[in-house]
């Protein structure tokens, strides 16, 4: 065969071999790019990609936990409802409580090792279960890609560090006051509250309530016990202490802890605010069937983010809110508060859950139902699209949470113990309510059992 005969079957070959790949391959030219990284969609073609390429993975399920009423339940679950949508392979299992029981059970599963893979998280408690190690760094799912933290403050993300661990992101940022409905007011011909009272201012208030009312109407709610912030907490920092120092002692004198119950004490012998029986039977009642709502108390205590659920409630007048009341000569009490998720460190499924973060705190599809749900978001991206969204009662809230915001200043990360410490502090101030302890013993026995249990 001669040399040229051999040189045209192999360019026949080559034409052949070429024809051949060419038949096999995608009409996508980006196709091995795309078996490597899975870009988020960005429009719908991209989200349809996305969700086939999400129905050929093996499905997982986590669980997802948070605290709430009815209202917030409701819409927690159609967040997840949405994030399984876009995500068909990861199933989200849902438990949910009241803020007391949430926390309950919370403690249990962890000592058992049998958390839920996200778990909604508070700067009260957070360092009690970082420092028992039950917490993920979230470091390693934002390196991976999974979280995106690209679009929050950094202020905002260093408030879910400790000991520059970060173990928790929010979803949004509030500030605590006291809320009045305007129509109550008007009716008893008292003037409303002022945004800087004092604690006295405070006192004369409920008491001008309850006298006004003919003692048919409580002035407020009995903030003596139950959880120690932001009430107390803002009385100890008005003094210029805090529940706990930054070497995770008892940041507080056994004198402030006196002026505390005994304001209460009396405000609840004049009859200004509800009956220890009474305070009890309501403690752990919905917000649609709490004292306020139900027309029992004329002010309650909440964080900002609440205003429009309890516009929700009634059909005359307005919820309006005002500061934590101030200490006459004192410093300011106010710190920057929200709520967070954290990712359990026993975790199996560490990147779908931090999947579900991202897609909770930076989805559009989320966001405009979250809206300010637990505070304004975080990010900033998304602070500005929920803007246009928010109803009248919402966006007061979010005109108080930028009012109050310069007040605030850093608070200390409560130690191993705070959860326990928590509860001794309810104990107490209810034996004083029941009668059962004078305001001086329930002080002198809780400084003492509270040391103990930070010393273990």
């Amino acid at each position: 065969m001669s040399k040229m005969m051999k040189s045209l079957m192999l360019y026949a070959l080559s034409i052949i071999m070429i024809a051949t790949l060419a038949a096999c391959s995608s009409n996508t030219p980006n196709d091995a790019a795309n078996t490597t990284s899975t870009p988020k969609a960005t429009n719908q073609n991209d989200s349809n990609q996305q969700n086939e390429q999400n129905d050929k993975k093996d499905e997982v399920e986590i669980r997802f936990t948070w605290w709430g009423d009815t209202t917030r339940n409701e819409l927690y679950n159609a967040i997840v409802d949405r994030f399984e949508e876009e995500y068909p392979h990861i199933k989200v299992k849902r438990e949910f409580g009241g803020w007391g029981d949430y926390w309950d059970r919370l403690t249990t599963q962890v000592a058992g090792g049998n958390a839920p893979d996200v778990v909604s998280m508070h700067q009260f408690y957070v360092s009690d279960y970082a420092r028992r190690g039950a917490l993920l760094d979230l470091s390693q799912v934002v390196d991976s890609g999974s979280l995106d933290l690209t679009n929050f403050p950094e202020s905002a993300i260093n408030s879910g560090r400790i000991n520059d661990t970060l173990y928790m992101v929010p979803k949004g940022v509030t500030m605590p006051g006291w809320a009045y409905n305007t129509a109550v007011f008007d009716e008893l011909g008292i003037d409303y509250p002022d945004m800087n009272w004092t604690w006295e201012d405070y006192a004369a208030k409920v008491t001008e309530i309850y006298e006004k009312s003919g003692g048919s109407l409580w002035g407020s709610v009995d903030g003596s016990g139950g959880q120690p912030q932001p009430n107390f907490r803002y009385f100890t920092r008005q003094h210029g202490q805090d529940l706990y120092t930054a070497d995770g002692q008892i940041g507080f004198t056994e004198e402030t802890l006196v002026k505390w119950w005994s304001m209460w004490d009396e405000l609840r012998k004049k009859g200004a605010i509800p009956d220890a029986a009474t305070g009890t039977e309501y403690e752990n009642a919905p917000l649609e069937q709490n004292m306020f709502v139900t027309g029992l108390v004329a002010i309650t205590q909440i964080p900002a983010n609440q205003i429009y659920l309890y516009q929700q409630q009634f059909t005359e007048g307005e919820i309006r809110m005002v500061r934590m009341p101030t200490l006459a000569g004192g410093q300011n009490g106010e710190y920057i508060e929200g709520a967070y998720l954290s990712i359990t460190e026993k975790s199996k499924h560490p990147e779908e859950a931090a999947l579900f973060i991202d897609f909770f705190i930076n989805s559009e599809r989320s966001l405009e139902l979250f809206k300010v749900e637990q505070g304004s978001p975080a990010s900033t991206t998304m602070s500005e699209f929920v803007k246009p969204l928010l109803e009248p009662a919402q966006q007061r809230a979010v005109d108080f949470i930028q009012e109050v915001l310069p007040y605030a200043t850093d608070a200390v990360y409560a130690p191993l113990g705070a959860a326990e410490i928590q509860q001794l502090f309810s104990d107490q101030a209810s034996k004083i309510a029941f009668g059962q302890m004078s305001v001086e013993e329930a002080a002198k026995a809780f400084m003492t059992e509270a040391q103990a249990i930070l010393q273990r």
